[in-house]
């Protein structure tokens, strides 16, 4: 049957060190269990962090610098890509940045037409040689895209076969009739096809897993091996999970939190490949390493608590920064000399308060608007200098000034939109750019101003989209693992409970937050999961659509669009005065039928239509209601 050779070669990488062995003839891969990791800091309380860490995940490539014919060639390149199912987030902003072109190309157009004596009305717009191109390798892509998906489907589908096949064939090894050797051969065998097979579906992965994972177990503990050779593979499985015990243990000393988090998920997945130990002392090493992880979860949680309680500390110092610059402003300056070593004093406070600690996302508006005040205090002072002397350069100065605190504003202001933002920031160079000449002695300060100014809005502006990003791709985390328990759950006599349990889903669902552009199936999947409770339920249909309604309105609230709501409201409004002026107009119409002979069935129909409008009237005015409770 042959022996298992294991060598243990300990090498030293940080505190944790790092365990590589090597097992010849046999390796014994099972798991008994699945580490709970440690928890991400609650997304309720942000600290604004220095933080370079995360992945910058903004485009590359700047497409909106690119030509049209450019566009077209990027386009063209994607769809001759293996893997096309990778490309879509690149499609998309290759597709706005292209139609954005075309776009301003048909406004010029459109221009001149009107400029030429042209009615709007009669204006019609060609597409050009490369709007039809792009359209067609538009096509293509979605095409290809559909057919990678299909066959990427397939795949998952002929590999879940696989593993479920070799299930079951562990399953009859259990209850084999041939020899030890034959039996564990093939028991070896089949594990090597489950680690060469590829993936399945996400839906069926963690079962699958666990049920493999069973029937491994089940067979180390019914097959007929002997017990030397078993008793080795478990001393030798659980002198590697001491090991692991002790490098878990051994991060507590790790000063780096990230380090520390990411070395123990590591760990984690160590423990998984390795196989059972004796049943007396399963419990007792699985307790030692769950209650090291849980002393390095503590150690994390507590990292992030800490940093909440010092962000009151930072905020204290960014006011107090703001009342230097605003004692900055009361000094007495005559001349361009005194107000030049004033600015960079309140330049120096600037970066200053830019640099202080991360605060709470609670203070961020406020704290913000404290210092743009300051600093308005005082520029604002500076202006009026500036102002009252009659030098040549006056206009020029002040021109570059007012464009250094458009882009300060900028900065000061919590946004959303930063593609709005971007482009007002672009204009803004631009105007630098045409504002003028100044002497070196007077450029040179202003410049560096609006230097700093620019790097620190793109340097907001990636924060955003990275951490935008992380917490969508952690959302998605949350919902995948609600969505097992939203399956799992079962109806049952008491619909009062039913209907409460089901509108905590929802309402969990919502709070957890959007997920990534490319995985919104996951939402598809949950509506109609939730309809088809809905629909075992025989709920009433008012009550379904006045259920589905404040579903609604609680996403729109969640919204970064905050006209949301507004515009729901002004729908439901324009809905309502269009079908009560068709009631109004079948009403006056019925006055017709009273003297009228044979129209009996016309009657009868316009009746039904002013019925059925008044129905949804009521609904209507019921969901406007439910908005202006808001």
């Amino acid at each position: 049957m042959g022996l298992i050779c294991c060598i243990y070669k300990p090498k030293n990488h940080g505190k944790s060190g790092v365990i590589e062995f090597q097992l010849f003839n046999i390796k014994f891969v099972n798991q008994k269990l699945t580490a709970k990791m440690n928890p991400l800091p609650d997304n309720n309380t942000e600290i604004e962090s220095n933080d370079t860490e995360s992945t910058n995940l903004v485009e590359k490539i700047n497409y909106n610098e690119k030509s049209v014919d450019q566009l077209v060639s990027f386009a063209q390149d994607i769809i001759n890509r293996q893997n096309i199912l990778l490309a879509s987030k690149e499609m998309e902003a290759l597709r706005v940045a292209f139609y954005k072109k075309i776009n301003l190309e048909k406004h010029d157009i459109l221009q001149t037409f009107l400029k030429n004596g042209g009615l709007e009305d009669e204006f019609k717009a060609v597409p050009s040689p490369q709007e039809k191109t792009f359209k067609e390798i538009l096509l293509k892509y979605r095409d290809k895209k559909e057919k990678a998906r299909k066959q990427q489907e397939r795949e998952y589908a002929k590999n879940l076969k696989i593993k479920n096949d070799i299930i079951s064939d562990i399953h009859g090894l259990i209850n084999s009739k041939e020899t030890i050797k034959d039996t564990f051969v093939k028991f070896k065998e089949l594990q090597e096809k489950w680690r060469n097979t590829g993936e399945v579906a996400m839906a069926f992965r963690n079962d699958s897993w666990k049920s493999y994972h069973h029937h491994v177990e089940k067979f180390y503990d019914f097959i007929k091996i002997n017990k030397e050779l078993r008793d080795l593979d478990f001393n030798k499985n659980h002198q590697l999970k001491v090991i692991l015990c002790e490098q878990t243990e051994a991060l507590m000393e790790e000063k780096s939190i990230n380090k520390m988090n990411e070395e123990l998920q590591m760990l984690h997945e160590k423990w998984k490949q390795i196989g059972p130990v004796k049943p007396e002392y399963r419990e007792s090493i699985w307790e030692r390493f769950k209650q090291a992880s849980r002393q390095l979860n503590k150690k994390h949680n507590d990292h992030y608590t800490n940093l909440k309680e010092k962000g009151l500390e930072h905020l204290n110092a960014k006011s107090s920064i703001c009342d230097q610059i605003k004692e900055l402003a009361t000094q007495k300056a005559d001349n361009h000399k005194q107000w030049s070593e004033l600015t960079e004093q309140v330049q120096f406070l600037e970066e200053k308060w830019r640099k202080e600690g991360p605060i709470r996302k609670d203070d961020l508006k406020s704290a913000r608007s404290e210092f743009k005040k300051s600093l308005d205090i005082f520029y604002n002072k500076r202006n009026e200098f500036y102002k009252s002397k009659k030098e040549e350069s006056v206009q020029v100065v002040n021109q570059k000034i007012d464009l250094c605190e458009q882009i300060e504003n900028i900065n000061a202001i919590e946004t959303q939109d930063w593609n709005k933002q971007t482009q007002k920031v672009l204009n803004i160079q631009e105007k630098w750019k045409k504002s003028g000449y100044l002497p070196k002695s007077k450029s040179e300060k202003l410049w560096k101003r609006f230097k700093s100014a620019l790097d620190v809005f793109f340097e907001n502006k990636r924060t955003f989209y990275a951490t935008k990003d992380e917490q969508k791709v952690r959302h998605l985390s949350e919902k995948e693992t609600l969505f097992e328990t939203i399956k799992s759950f079962e109806l049952n006599s008491d619909m009062k409970k039913n209907k409460e349990t089901i509108g905590a889903f929802m309402k969990q669902w919502r709070e957890i937050g959007p997920v990534p552009r490319d995985k919104q199936q996951i939402e598809t999947s949950f509506r109609k999961t939730i309809d088809i409770f809905f629909a075992k339920m025989k709920i009433e249909r008012d009550e379904l659509e006045e259920i589905r309604f404040k579903d609604k309105i609680e996403r729109l609230k969640q919204s970064t669009n905050h006209d949301a709501i507004l515009k729901e409201k002004k729908y439901l409004k324009n809905k309502i005065d269009i079908l009560q002026k068709e009631v109004n107009q079948y009403e006056t119409n019925m006055a017709f039928f009273k003297n009228s002979k044979g129209t009996e069935k016309l009657k009868n129909q316009v009746v039904s239509k002013i019925e059925k409008n008044q129905a949804t009237i009521k609904s209507l005015r019921k969901k406007l209601k439910l908005i202006s409770a808001i």
